[in-house]
């Protein structure tokens, strides 16, 4: 028990491989070492253990009624469904001699990865320590002006201000007060930031363009800024401006979830899938919870042929929401690489229900119908694709794969 072995590489196991590396240290960082005798039961079919094991020396024996028994030695593990879904063991594991285990725990599993530590502080320089010196004076003669004029004049020149005025669909009245604002104070990003809030919620998207921009040019570090003019070009389909902002958004702000989000919905419509999957790796790290962002984040892992891992990630987010279109039908298109078009179907199926109007959706659905051998039903769904997608690449690929399906259906007949 004194010479405890070194900590496994997660890596090794196929799906810890892929996640994140922030994610994975974690993860590490909290194994724990459990010692068994020879001949004691680890774990007993049917029995809930919510954990990982790691075996890290000694050897053990794992069987199950509907399997032989086989020897699991140091660097092997087991209890994968119990870790992932919290299912009771499907094995019986014993140690066939004193062995050594590296336990994750279920609990763990489900914690988000903790925030990296603060950046330290930079000190001021002089001449910032100057110009903050004269912004305070400014401040406080401001205060007097303000106090001097009356406590209701106090409340009017607090930011909050347009805040209330638009929440009480008083826009017009928060936008005239910061076009005022903004001609006191020409030099305030922030001012002009606040006004590109009010433009958006106006519905006036090029003013507020405009005014995010000059609110960069007064100061490019800005976090928030970046962010919401990002959205604004990414609306525009100015995808690649759209992520040069959100990218600063993410290195002026590290722990920006919803910069980090962004940025990889960005790269995402540029088609730039690596790039993608790794914005949304890094979003799963600040919080893995995020039911939307691990389905895509499967979807694009999937496109790398990872698709033991997608399936696992597919499965965790149904199991947490079962209605969800896009883990449906990706595990859809599981099944159908894995030549099962009857569970395809049952999960293409669901996600019809709830997005009928998905052109790719139904071009999936027509693979499946066609596996299941019924040629006219699949060319129904092809057709729906061809005539409702917007993307040339799937209207192409519907098209080639309807005019197979029609030769069949002509040659039966």
């Amino acid at each position: 028990m004194d010479n405890v072995p070194k900590a496994p590489d997660l890596k090794t196991i196929v799906f810890l491989e892929e996640l994140p590396p922030r994610r994975r240290e974690f993860l590490a960082s909290r194994l724990e070492t459990r010692f068994y005798r020879g001949g004691s039961q680890i774990i007993r079919e049917g029995r809930r253990g919510d954990f990982l094991g790691i075996l890290a020396s000694g050897e053990a024996t794992i069987e199950n009624q509907e399997s032989q028994p086989r020897t699991l030695r140091a660097g092997d593990h087991f209890g994968s469904t119990m870790l992932l879904y919290g299912k009771a063991s499907g094995f019986t594991v014993t140690a066939k001699s004193d062995t050594t285990l590296w336990v994750l725990q279920r609990s763990t599993w489900l914690e988000p990865t903790p925030p990296p530590p603060p950046r330290p502080k930079i000190l001021l320089n002089p001449r910032q320590v100057r110009t903050l010196a004269v912004g305070s004076l400014l401040t406080g003669a401001l205060v007097m002006f303000v106090l001097i004029l009356g406590p209701s004049l106090l409340d009017r020149v607090t930011i909050t201000l347009p805040v209330r005025w638009a929440e009480s669909g008083r826009i017009p009245w928060a936008e005239r007060y910061l076009l005022t604002v903004t001609r006191w104070q020409p030099d305030s990003a922030v001012n002009y930031g606040y006004l590109g809030d009010i433009l958006v919620l106006e519905g006036r998207t090029e003013d507020a363009v405009e005014a995010y921009q000059q609110a960069i040019e007064l100061d490019e570090y800005l976090p928030w800024i970046h962010n919401n003019l990002g959205v604004l070009l990414m609306e525009d389909e100015e995808y690649s401006q759209a992520a040069v902002h959100f990218q600063k958004a993410v290195e002026l702000s590290p722990q920006s979830l919803t910069a980090t989000i962004n940025l990889g919905s960005a790269y995402y419509a540029q088609e730039d899938w690596e790039a993608a999957a790794a914005a949304y790796g890094s979003a799963l790290e600040l919080d893995f919870s995020l039911l939307d962002t691990k389905a895509a984040w499967a979807g694009l892992i999937l496109s790398e042929s990872r698709l033991v891992e997608a399936r696992l990630v597919w499965e965790d987010v149904l199991l947490q929401d079962p209605r969800h279109p896009l883990a449906l039908q990706g595990l859809g298109v599981v099944s159908l690489l894995e030549e099962d078009p009857t569970l395809a179907m049952m999960y293409l199926d669901a996600a019809r229900y709830l997005d009928p109007g998905d052109p790719a959706l139904h071009l999936y659905i027509g693979m499946a119908l066609e596996g299941l051998e019924q040629p006219e039903k699949a060319a129904e769904a092809y057709e729906f694709a061809v005539q409702n997608a917007s993307n040339p690449e799937l209207v192409s690929l519907a098209k080639s794969l309807l005019e197979v399906v029609l030769e069949e259906v002509e040659g039966e007949n």
